[in-house]
C-alpha cells in the first residue's frame, strides 16, 4: 500500500429523497443481556443521531459497550428497549445486504473461501452473478493494496492482512454506513494510516457515514465527531456530525 485509492461511484440504489434523512436514529437505545440478578446491561439509554457524512470516532475502555452499540447501529442485534430507525437506509439494515458495511473485531473471514470469495460474499448474497462479484471484489482488494492476496485462503495470510481484507470485503457493496470495530488495532501505523485513508475516500465518494470504534488517538483526532461510552452510557461528543444527547 502506497497510495491512497481513487474514489469509488455512488451505488445506483441510492434514492434522491432519502438523501437529507439521518442514517441512523435511536432514542433511549438498550441492550440487556440476561435476566435476573445475572443480567449484564451493554448499551444503556443511549440516543443518538448519525447523518450521512458523518465521521465518528467511539471511544472508551474495552467492555464500556462500544461494539455492542456498533452491532445494534448494524442491525446484527436487537434493542431491549427504545428504538432505532435508519430512515436515509429505507429500512431494517438486513432487509437488503449492503448498505451497512461491518468491519469486526475479531476474525470474520470463511475458512473455507479464498479471500476474493470472502470480498465477493456480500455481492452474491445481495443475488449479484460470480461474474459480476468477482471483478468487483478485486477492485476492493486492489484499493487495499492487497490483491495479491486474492486466491489465499485466510489461513494462509496473517492477521493483519486478513484485517485488510475484513475491511474490503465490507466497502465492495458500496454502503451508506460503514462500522468498523478497531480496523486498525492489528496494523503498524503506517499501514493503519493508509487505512483509514481507504475508508474516508471511499466513505467520501459515497457519501457515507463512517462510525470507527478505537482506542488509538492517532485514528480517533482524525475524525470530526468523537463519542465516548463508559459502562454502556454514551457520555457526550464532540464536533459537527450527527450528535448524541
Amino acid at each position: 500500500m502506497r497510495e491512497a485509492p481513487s474514489p469509488t461511484r455512488v451505488p445506483e440504489w441510492v434514492a434522491a429523497d432519502r438523501a437529507n434523512q439521518p442514517v441512523v436514529h435511536c432514542e433511549n437505545l438498550s441492550r440487556t443481556y440476561g435476566s435476573g440478578s445475572r443480567s449484564v446491561v451493554a448499551v444503556h439509554d443511549v440516543s443518538a443521531t448519525i447523518e450521512l457524512g458523518a465521521r465518528v470516532a467511539l471511544t472508551g475502555p474495552s467492555g464500556s459497550g462500544k461494539t455492542t452499540l456498533l452491532h445494534l447501529f448494524a442491525g446484527l442485534d436487537s434493542a431491549t428497549g427504545g428504538t432505532i430507525h435508519w430512515p436515509a437506509l429505507g429500512g431494517h439494515p438486513l432487509a437488503e445486504p449492503g448498505r451497512v458495511g461491518m468491519v469486526f473485531q475479531g476474525p470474520s473471514l470463511l475458512p473455507a473461501l479464498s479471500v476474493a470469495e470472502n470480498v465477493a460474499l456480500p455481492l452474491q448474497l445481495a443475488g449479484a452473478s460470480t461474474k459480476t462479484s468477482l471483478p468487483a471484489a478485486m477492485e476492493s482488494l486492489r484499493l487495499l493494496g492487497i490483491s495479491g492476496l486474492a486466491t489465499s485462503l485466510p489461513e494462509q495470510i496473517s492477521g493483519g492482512q486478513a484485517q485488510r481484507v475484513a475491511i474490503a470485503r465490507a466497502l465492495v457493496s458500496q454502503p451508506r454506513l460503514m462500522l468498523a470495530d478497531e480496523p486498525t488495532g492489528q496494523l503498524d501505523h503506517a499501514t493503519a494510516a493508509l487505512v483509514l485513508d481507504v475508508l474516508l475516500q471511499a466513505c467520501d465518494a459515497l457519501g457515507a457515514a463512517l462510525v470507527i470504534s478505537t482506542h488509538d488517538p492517532v485514528i480517533s483526532a482524525r475524525l470530526e465527531q468523537r463519542w465516548t461510552m463508559s459502562d454502556g452510557v454514551l457520555l457526550g461528543n464532540s464536533g459537527t456530525f450527527g450528535g448524541a444527547q
